[in-house]
């Protein structure tokens, strides 16, 4: 375990990329459930989430998984193939060069986040940066590339294949709130604890009435 308390970065806009004021909120009731359970929070993020989410994005655009999801796609469903569409649309052509160095990048990336875990074991950011669309409109035009910039951190994390705990934060304008925490690589303890403190420290969203 850390010595002392154990070290928060809060991010409330990750990027500075824009972050709807319902989802920092969120993030910050997060943040001051853990300050009170002793954890100390510093409001800072971690080193290039931009080039992580996009080092993310081009491991997927290989010629491999191009070519496996053309052999697939004639049995997927249409909202499906949309989506891929939509999807590749959005992150660009393919590049062979740029996919390999990608798997290059990860790795120099996982060392900067790892020095800066190494003070601030802990990151709580949002999970998503804008409040939830309306069902039915994920497939609208622009809808696909917004919800990438939207997941930006999350796509982050993931390609550093960093623990995180998703965990709710409260209600605001009649919206749940959410937000991640990670933590180090290979320390699923520590999500977990900070998790259950968040969960101890805001009611239940969805109370469960048991008559």
């Amino acid at each position: 375990m850390p010595a002392g308390p154990v070290r928060v970065a809060l991010v409330t806009d990750p990027a500075g990329q824009g972050t709807a004021m319902q989802v920092q909120d969120g993030v910050r009731k997060a943040a001051a459930a853990l300050q009170s359970a002793g954890y100390a929070v510093d409001e800072l993020e971690p080193p290039s989430i931009l080039a992580a989410a996009r080092t993310g994005l081009d491991m997927l655009n290989t010629p491999e998984i191009r070519a496996a999801w053309q052999l697939i796609s004639s049995a997927a469903p249409a909202e499906t193939r949309r989506f891929v569409s939509a999807f590749y649309q959005a992150i660009g052509d393919l590049d062979p060069v740029t996919a390999m160095q990608s798997f290059v990048t990860r790795q120099a990336l996982l060392r900067d986040w790892g020095e800066f875990q190494q003070q601030h074991p802990l990151i709580v950011a949002p999970v998503y940066t804008d409040v939830p669309f309306k069902v039915g409109t994920d497939l609208d035009d622009g809808r696909v590339a917004e919800t990438i910039r939207g997941m930006r951190m999350a796509i982050a994390v993931n390609t550093l294949g960093l623990p995180a705990v998703a965990v709710p934060a409260g209600i605001a304008d009649g919206l749940p709130q959410a937000v991640q925490i990670i933590g180090p690589r290979y320390r699923e303890d520590l999500c977990l604890d900070a998790a259950a403190a968040v969960e101890d420290a805001i009611e239940a969203i969805t109370p469960i009435d048991p008559r």
